[in-house]
């Protein structure tokens, strides 16, 4: 692997880190904090950084979700759920070292599937056309209506809020402004970063402010012997994990609490059903890029902000092919899942030390360096007063959904416009 992916990796690595031991704060909030300095890299950096992001964060939320029993990931309840059901040191100890190892067999275990497939994967791309594109977005949105964790009509509404946001500005297909007031800066519409930062970013981190781990009470485990599941229940975990990364707006969430549930059938070993569903939340880290990769439908937010940033970089369906990226990807993923496992399990005893900061405090910094962003970014595109006015009007929308699940709604925003113009060329086609 060229020295100049180590940056990328080395970012993405510290970012997972992050993201995995900070309840509330996911990959979608980091990429916010960190969108400034993403102009530097190229498409290939870009998914390296990301990939390496998505995986380490699943081996790092495991850790305080098994100790603590706090989910550092959202993709590791099932993981909090059991941990209360550990009883023994030894019991802890195999939970720690066997999800750290479930994660790095399954994550691995999926890149061989997709060099085992590639040539198919790369095939489907030729049957890409407006009409597959209109129906992968109208699908994703209608899952995302019955499996974002709010009732259906929310995310109804939801949906149309943030059609409705992404629609303000001048639209080249329909040829109409929408809601600009004659003003300058809304014929481009509403800035991305700030509607990302206050409609989802700020609601999130809001959502978990109160969250205290100094009320756990922490495990105690020793770095002993290795726990290795059975092969077979691995393997199958790992199928799961695959599978459930394809399904919108849940991917490893869905991955980790599928396997969870299968494994419920067959076991009452708490340590198994732990690394039943972290080895599925890994698996599911790698295959939920497919759809990014193949079809350009990102399935949660924080993809749609790495394709918005590999769009503008040149990335595009006809240019690029998934076997371009595949190798350099799965020369990363070694990388990852070796400083992964290694940051799991022997490191792991590094994670209390984090927990002795105060996470209001880290929480609130962060929201502050998300307003710095605000800043930073608007100053870069001459329109800083915009962008402060933009944010000092959504934030505080932002505070009353901080009880609501808005990934709907940003979702929306920023697919509107593949959705709007597809189907747009769709009805010319028809007609």
């Amino acid at each position: 692997m060229s020295a100049l992916y180590i940056e990328p990796l080395l970012l993405g690595i510290t970012l997972g880190v992050f993201s995995g031991l900070i309840p509330g704060v996911g990959n979608f909030v980091l990429m916010l904090l960190i969108w400034p300095f993403l102009g530097a890299f190229g498409i290939v950096e870009l998914l390296l950084m990301y990939t390496a992001m998505a995986s380490i964060s699943q081996y790092i939320g495991s850790v305080p979700a098994i100790v603590y029993g706090i989910p550092g990931e959202s993709s590791s309840y099932p993981a909090v759920a059991e941990s209360k059901r550990l009883t023994s040191v030894k019991q802890v100890s195999q939970a720690i070292s066997g999800s750290a190892l479930g994660s790095a067999v399954g994550s691995l275990l999926v890149v061989g599937l997709c060099w085992v497939f590639v040539d198919y994967t790369d095939m489907i791309k030729y049957f890409y056309n407006t009409k597959i594109l209109v129906a992968l977005l109208v699908t994703v949105t209608l899952v995302m209506i019955f499996t974002v964790n709010n009732r259906w009509y929310v995310n109804v509404l939801l949906i149309a809020g943030g059609l409705l946001l992404g629609l303000i500005g001048y639209n080249s297909y329909l040829g109409i402004n929408f809601a600009t007031f004659d003003n300058m800066y809304l014929y481009a519409g509403l800035p991305m970063p700030v509607v990302l930062i206050c409609l989802f970013a700020i609601p999130q981190m809001l959502h978990h402010f109160n969250d205290d781990v100094s009320k756990g009470l922490a495990k105690s485990y020793e770095l002993g012997r290795i726990y290795v599941l059975n092969p077979l229940a691995m393997l199958g975990s790992t199928l799961i994990g695959f599978v459930g990364g394809l399904i919108p707006g849940l991917t490893t969430v869905f991955s980790s609490t599928a396997a969870y549930n299968v494994s419920m059938l067959f076991t009452r070993d708490p340590v198994k059903r732990i690394v039943v569903s972290e080895t599925a939340n890994n698996a599911g880290a790698f295959s939920m890029l497919l759809p990014l990769l193949i079809f350009g439908v990102p399935l949660i937010g924080s993809e749609a902000i790495l394709l918005f940033l590999m769009e503008q970089k040149g990335f595009n369906l006809v240019q690029f092919k998934f076997s371009d990226f595949l190798p350099t990807l799965a020369a990363g993923l070694v990388v990852v899942n070796l400083v992964g496992f290694l940051l799991a399990w022997p490191l792991s005893r590094a994670v209390p030390f984090f927990y002795k900061f105060n996470l209001k405090i880290v929480m609130s910094l962060l929201i502050v360096m998300l307003f710095c962003v605000t800043v930073y970014t608007g100053y870069t595109n001459y329109s800083t007063a915009y962008y402060v006015i933009c944010f000092a009007v959504l934030a505080p929308i932002g505070v009353m959904l901080r009880n609501v699940d808005t990934l709907p709604l940003v979702f929306a925003f920023i697919i509107h416009n593949k959705l709007i113009d597809g189907t747009f060329r769709l009805y010319q086609l028809i007609s």
